[in-house]
């Protein structure tokens, strides 16, 4: 069984294995053009020492342009894959991961995970693998060059510079994203104490007067105008610092022909152009270097969702015949007594508790969105891990306490409970479940939208959509759990009406008397 926490696995086994090929060419296809890029400076540069022809000064320079776009254009290729196959990954994960696995602060980072650190890892070839490799390589072997067109020592000078450069500009970027963060804390302060004044202007108005209702939030303006101050001027030193160590290769390359007594000026014209090039890509790597944490803790995310724990499955699974469900020495959580109970089919079981008693707990059991601790639920004698999730589905239908709408129509809503489902079926089920008012208040009908996950219908409107789902799918088992909370007495009545002439096995939680479901038994989990 996979396990959630992955803490000892390298973090480039969170890449699918198919990806790993693609992002390792484009890897040596920017340290290729690093290469290709400083033998055309070299060229360059040899050309202005020796006075040579332009002929290969121009034939590597369009070499060097040909190959960055050929490994950039395979980079925004190779990233679009990649996003690809992260999405298929997390969507792999997730379908068999457990259902009790997606608490809140799951869905949270599923979400963002989704919605903006894979989208991001597009980016990972064309950019970050340029920054990370062609930025390092370029000046590297720019000094080699260097070592070419002038001497080994010339080579080592440059190579001091530019480690310095880099050195001083990572600490530059490191104060400034401090300074910056100090900024961010000082505004949100900020706002949040002007949020609290307008919202409680009233009290301070009448408490201390027009005069003094200002005084508290006038001392947090005053505080955060002096840190702000004491802010820009950390941050300009800082910018200072960065701008003059993003010249420090090319001023201390002048300096060194100065002192060592160089002459000829072509010679230093030629160093003075390599070391350009050569500084250029520092301050990107620095700044790289530093949000290097963003993306490991997004890889790290990619890493932990796409390793849930996940159920264990039998090698050989059973169809059941019937949907007779059975609860065997069933312990739902540690507190809880065994629970025995054989519902035969066409049973209506209550299950009756008091707020905390495990009601929700044992109906998601039920549908296996878990493994209870102890003892076990059989399906015509069939012991759920020992069925296929394809079998338990198609015996199973289920409404939850908060119902799931998704964006879209009101067909498309209820049709997911059975794809092949027509319209006509559709809108028959829809207005036995009281949403006829619904469809007949909009031309299109069932195909009305019924906005972002559902805004436009109310909380009443939106269980009696998850109703119609369930009973769409004609499943030989229902479990709802306090499905119809938000409807009032006379709908819910109508809904019940319509459940109860499914001739289905229904087990349910009901917040209500449970007498209009006429139970045939009850499971109290209160003792």
């Amino acid at each position: 069984m996979n396990t959630a926490s992955t803490p000892n696995r390298p973090l480039f086994e969170a890449i699918p294995a198919a990806t790993r090929p693609r992002l390792l060419g484009i890897s040596i296809g920017w340290i290729l053009v690093a290469a290709v890029e400083a033998c055309a400076y070299t060229i360059l540069a040899l050309a202005i020492v020796h006075q040579q022809s332009s002929l290969w000064v121009l034939t590597s320079a369009i070499s060097a342009i040909i190959i960055t776009v050929m490994v950039t254009r395979s980079g925004f290729l190779t990233g679009v894959r990649l996003a690809g196959d992260l999405f298929a990954a997390l969507g792999h994960s997730l379908s068999s991961a457990k259902l009790s696995w997606f608490n809140d602060q799951r869905r949270a980072v599923i979400s963002k995970t989704a919605g903006q650190e894979i989208p991001n890892f597009m980016s990972i070839p064309a950019h970050q693998l340029q920054t990370f490799l062609h930025a390092p390589c370029l000046p590297l072997f720019i000094c080699i060059g260097l070592a070419v067109v002038a001497d080994t020592g010339m080579m080592l000078v440059a190579l001091t510079l530019i480690v310095l450069s880099l050195a001083i500009q990572l600490w530059a970027q490191y104060a400034l994203n401090k300074t910056d963060a100090q900024r961010h804390q000082a505004e949100l302060d900020s706002a949040t104490a002007t949020l609290e004044l307008v919202e409680h202007l009233s009290l301070l108005r009448t408490a201390a007067g027009p005069a003094h209702a200002l005084d508290s939030i006038q001392q947090n303006w005053m505080r955060q105008e002096n840190l702000l101050s004491r802010i820009n001027l950390s941050a300009a030193w800082a910018t200072l610092i960065a701008t003059i160590a993003n010249v420090l290769p090319m001023a201390g390359m002048a300096l060194y022909c100065i002192l060592s007594g160089q002459s000829n000026e072509r010679l230093i014209l030629a160093a003075l152009l390599l070391m350009g090039r050569a500084g250029a890509p520092l301050s990107a790597l620095a700044t790289a270097g530093l949000s290097i944490n963003d993306l490991i803790s997004s890889l790290r995310h990619f890493q932990q969702l796409t390793n849930p724990p996940v159920l264990s499955q039998a090698a050989t699974t059973h169809t059941p015949q019937q949907p007779h469900l059975s609860l065997h020495n069933l312990v739902y959580n540690p507190e809880s007594a065994a629970v025995n109970l054989d519902i035969p089919v066409g049973s209506r079981v209550h299950v009756a508790g008091t707020s905390g008693s495990g009601k929700s707990t044992l109906l998601q059991l039920c549908m296996r969105f878990d493994d209870p601790a102890q003892g076990e639920i059989r399906l015509d004698g069939i012991s759920l891990p020992q069925l296929s999730p394809q079998a338990l589905a198609a015996n199973m239908a289920y409404v939850a306490q908060n119902p799931i709408i998704f964006t879209g129509t009101l067909a498309d809503n209820i049709r997911i409970g059975r794809f092949d489902a027509s319209d006509a079926e559709i809108e028959t089920i829809a207005r036995q479940c009281a949403l006829g008012q619904i469809i007949d208040r909009a031309d299109e009908g069932i195909h009305q939208n019924v906005g972002q996950q559902g805004s436009a219908l109310s909380g009443g409107e939106q269980q009696r959509v998850a109703i119609a789902r369930a009973l769409i799918k004609h499943a030989p088992i229902l479990i709802l759990d306090e499905a119809t909370s938000a409807l009032d007495e006379n709908t819910e009545q109508q809904l019940i009406k319509t459940i109860l002439a499914q001739s289905q096995t229904l087990i349910f939680v009901s917040h209500r008397s449970a007498a209009p479901w006429q139970p045939t038994q009850t499971l109290d989990l209160s003792s």
